[in-house]
């Protein structure tokens, strides 16, 4: 008998890059509890069946009279969840975890929370979870190598369009566009968001456009420190602050250069081969994608720096670029075989 499926993003509208596409491949509804990402939703993933549920009328008695599986990509949520099914309803639900972009974080963590079934993308993420240890509280794994990046490709007409009108619009064709896609302030590693924007957008020449894609965790967690930030260089016609724009392959593919610290992105550029640059903030750490680019100085104009050395990193760091980016994410994956793979997973104990 099929298990009756569904996906829920209970998080930020940045997790729809990731379940929107999930829900796509497994042709299931996507529950959404906030009413900006059920929005966000409409707009930029119209290929799925998006439902707007408050977080309250998603609770145990409701999933588990509906449905079997949940695809989600908070973990604790789904680890109580399941419980309070089984304690209540004396039913077991399966969740499937969404990891929400593959990174460096978690080589220090200590406590992992419980899993039931995890996607992932490639190798890379087999071999960090297991020298971490967090393998062993995961019961199967499922590799689907970068179907966000499949996805994107499929529609791609459809979400340039929606890059050009969110950003490239405002910014002028003529100039080098440099996204910065920072990360934000966790317990593990340090954000180079307050560190540097300031000099990011001080330094600026002429021939260069700034994106900054700001982290949704960033004005959550440090609302009057990012908030003064944007205010203060919100009138620059030069920079443009991106909020509120979930999906991120049609935004890389209009740029020339990343910079970044330690956000996710910085693995999902490593699919346009083109130069990356790094802020490591003081008391922060290098690590595996670092290999694929420059480290910005700490003196001296960035620009400057990124046009003298563009050219010897697009030729020098290439071949290390591509084999990160097969280490992360493997070969592309047809979608009918992830959804056979992740249904024969599921079966194991529905079938």
């Amino acid at each position: 008998m099929q298990p009756k499926l569904a996906a829920i993003v209970t998080g930020p509208d940045t997790y729809l890059d990731h379940l929107g596409a999930i829900a796509y491949i497994m042709n299931i509804p996507l529950f959404i509890t906030e009413e900006d990402t059920h929005q966000a939703a409409l707009t930029f993933y119209p290929q799925i069946d998006c439902i707007r549920k408050e977080a309250n009328e998603l609770d145990a008695g409701f999933l588990s009279s509906h449905f079997d599986v949940l695809f989600e990509s908070g973990k604790f949520f789904a680890l109580e969840l399941s419980s309070y099914v089984k304690l209540l309803y004396n039913k077991e639900i399966r969740c499937v975890y969404c990891p929400h972009g593959h990174s460096d974080k978690g080589h220090s963590a200590q406590k992992f929370a419980e899993q039931d079934i995890s996607l992932v993308y490639g190798r890379h993420m087999i071999d960090l979870l297991q020298s971490t240890g967090a393998s062993n509280h995961i019961k199967q794994t499922v590799t689907t190598g970068n179907y966000r990046l499949s996805f994107y490709q499929k529609y791609r007409s459809f979400y340039d369009a929606a890059a050009h009108q969110k950003v490239f619009f405002h910014l002028d064709p003529n100039k080098k566009t440099v996204l910065y896609a920072p990360s934000w302030q966790d317990g593990e590693n340090p954000t180079s968001f307050f560190a540097s924007t300031g000099r990011l957008i001080e330094d600026l020449t002429p021939h260069v456009n700034l994106i900054i894609k700001l982290h949704p965790f960033l004005a959550q967690f440090h609302p009057a420190e990012t908030c003064y930030v944007m205010e203060k260089h919100k009138n620059d016609p030069h920079v443009f602050f991106l909020e509120r724009f979930p999906c991120i392959y049609p935004l890389l593919q209009g740029c020339d250069s990343y910079i970044g610290d330690y956000s996710s992105i910085g693995y999902d550029f490593l699919s346009f081969n083109r130069p990356l640059y790094f802020l490591i903030p003081e008391n922060g750490h290098s690590f595996h994608l670092h290999r694929c680019g420059m480290t910005i100085p700490s003196k001296g104009n960035i620009y400057t720096f990124l046009q003298n050395t563009w050219k010897k990193n697009q030729k020098e760091k290439e071949k290390e670029r591509q084999r990160v980016y097969e280490y992360a994410f493997g070969k592309e994956r047809d979608f009918l075989q992830i959804k056979k793979d992740i249904l024969e997973v599921l079966r194991e104990k529905h079938g």
